[in-house]
């Protein structure tokens, strides 16, 4: 049995790092570091598979494994390095990967310019979050949340007639042309050309077992669909209706998956902007046990009089393989959850974590503010119940252009790096992306400005469990004794009861029953506190020296 020189030991406890307030916090008197960045290192060969178009989502595991998108499709890569270092992480030499796990029809074997196909994901296909859970009849499988798009498409200058040019199939009367930039979308530098822009937000999903490597394959069991616009795609006159949904999150919570997005709302003047039509964000959910059947995403909606509603999303009817069949049929009514005045702000992403040991969640939404000069913000807003949402309660960050802003589609990450969607909400991340296709990701730290000692903050309870660690009280030379019930990786730290980290250990465990020496001669007599953590769950022990 190896020895571990390094401090802790005594009784089992449960802790929470959370303010135990029984109110919402007040983050005005948090730190907010500034912004740090992670970059990421791969061979020549895969080195564009490691981009960063928007904020790597994970799915923990043994290793967390990264979802990485380039730019139209997306890979994965598996780490035990988190994005919390401030170092570059290198795939080379701590990581597995890449595999490819979504692409876009226009870059597929199969693609025919001529020829209508796979029309959600025709020009982009890539995924922007995840949920992993047990299926009652696939079982433990991965789920991600595909940001599509169908749009006119450029590669290179659109006046050159070698360049490669992808038509949309949805708007069809809205050809390209080389002369009109705001009918295509590409050149250089590279502009969104609206006119001719549709999107969609689709669902994948690929069982998390031994046989896929832990979900490490291609998300080949897809969805297609599953929301769709209240305003439709275009009129039955063949005139664009919306630019349609964009940028997913998700969350799992009470056996519901929660996937939010923008809805782009009336595309300029062509249509009357209707109740429940609105731009802004949008949330649908499903009940984890159908989550794998399209039909069973509703949308939230709250009707003039308050009654609130979940309603399915696609149309009667709406498959896959039929979607242009459906782009003059409108989607269900869905209600603005951030409740924004029309022309005031421009929503841009929005995304959402548990409080650890908490009955409250916390939203951080990217926006660009009219109502102040156009500036482009950060903001944090809470919900005790998912879809009523308070107005913002803190802006982390603004800026007066994109490029400043420097988290662009921001989401969360656990101070530990292991969940983008459970926080201590005394210590976590918000992180996010520089304009553009990068090989880096920018966090912002935010922590709790507390005078309360870290024993408290840890919140002992003895559970009478006093033969984890033997001998205690001790001389120095102990033993601890702990379980792993899943592959897991595991951080032991040792602190003083003052909060000072005197030591670290890492390892990655299968599960099962394990024993640990320690040595602590060489510090002080005294308490100490001994902190086992697995993924974002903490056993601590409290160890006596003498």
């Amino acid at each position: 049995m190896k020895q571990i020189t390094l401090v802790f030991v005594a009784w089992f406890c449960t802790c929470s790092l959370t303010a135990q307030t029984g109110q919402l916090p007040d983050l005005h008197s948090f730190t907010v570091d500034e912004v740090t960045s992670v970059t990421f290192e791969a061979r020549a060969r895969d080195k564009g598979k490691a981009k960063t178009e928007v904020p790597p989502w994970i799915i923990p595991g043994g290793w967390k494994s990264y979802l990485f998108v380039d730019g139209s499709g997306s890979y994965i890569w598996s780490s035990p390095s988190p994005l919390t270092t401030n170092r570059s992480i290198n795939f080379r030499q701590e990581g597995v990967g890449p595999y490819n796990v979504s692409k876009s029809y226009i870059n597929s074997e199969a693609y025919h310019n001529l020829k209508p196909g796979y029309d959600w994901k025709r020009t982009y296909h890539a995924i922007y979050s995840a949920a992993s859970f047990h299926h009652p009849n696939e079982g433990k499988v991965s789920l991600g949340f595909l940001h599509g798009e169908n749009k006119n498409y450029v590669s290179g200058e659109a006046k050159n007639p070698m360049s490669k040019k992808y038509p949309n199939t949805i708007q069809k009367n809205c050809p390209i042309d080389p002369f009109d930039h705001t009918t295509y979308s590409g050149g250089s530098p590279y502009i969104e050309g609206w006119k001719a822009y549709n999107g969609i937000i689709s669902a994948a999903w690929v069982p998390n077992n031994e046989a896929t490597n832990w979900g490490q394959q291609f998300f080949s069991n897809e969805l297609g669909p599953i929301v769709w616009p209240a305003n439709a795609y275009v009129t039955t006159q063949g005139v664009k209706a919306t630019c349609g949904l964009r940028h997913p999150s998700s969350i799992v919570h009470n056996n519901y998956v929660y996937v939010y997005y923008v809805e782009s709302g009336a595309y300029a003047d062509n249509i009357p902007d209707e109740e429940g039509c609105h731009e802004g964000i949008k949330v649908a959910r499903a009940p984890l046990n159908d989550a794998l059947n399209p039909l069973s995403y509703e949308v939230y909606y709250k009707a003039p009089d308050g009654e609130e509603s979940w309603n399915r999303s696609l149309p009667v009817g709406f498959t896959k393989e039929r979607m242009l069949d459906f782009i003059t049929v409108k989607g269900a009514k869905a209600t603005d959850i951030m409740g924004d005045t029309k022309n005031e702000a421009q929503e841009i992403r929005f995304s959402v974590a548990k409080v650890e040991h908490e009955n409250y969640f916390i939203g951080v939404e990217e926006f660009i503010d009219y109502s102040d000069k156009k500036l482009w913000k950060i903001a944090i807003r809470f919900s005790v119940d998912l879809v009523n949402w308070t107005d913002r309660r803190f802006i982390v960050r603004s800026a007066p252009k994109w490029d400043e802003i420097r988290v662009n589609y921001p989401i969360f990450l656990s101070s530990d790096g292991w969940s983008n969607t459970e926080i201590d909400i005394n210590d976590f991340y918000i992180i996010g992306t520089d304009p553009g296709v990068n090989n880096s990701v920018n966090k912002i730290h935010l922590t709790a400005n507390t005078t309360k000692d870290f024993a408290s903050r840890l919140m002992l309870q003895s559970l009478g469990l006093q033969h984890s660690v033997l001998p205690n009280p001790n001389a120095g030379l102990f033993t601890l004794n702990y379980y792993i019930d899943s592959l897991s990786a595991v951080e032991i730290t040792m602190h003083s009861m003052q909060g000072h980290q005197v030591g670290m250990w890492r390892s990655e465990k299968k599960p099962g029953k394990y024993q640990e020496e320690f040595n602590i001669s060489r510090y002080p007599a005294g308490i100490y506190l001994l902190a086992v953590r697995t993924r974002n769950r903490y056993n601590v022990y409290q160890v006596l020296k003498r």
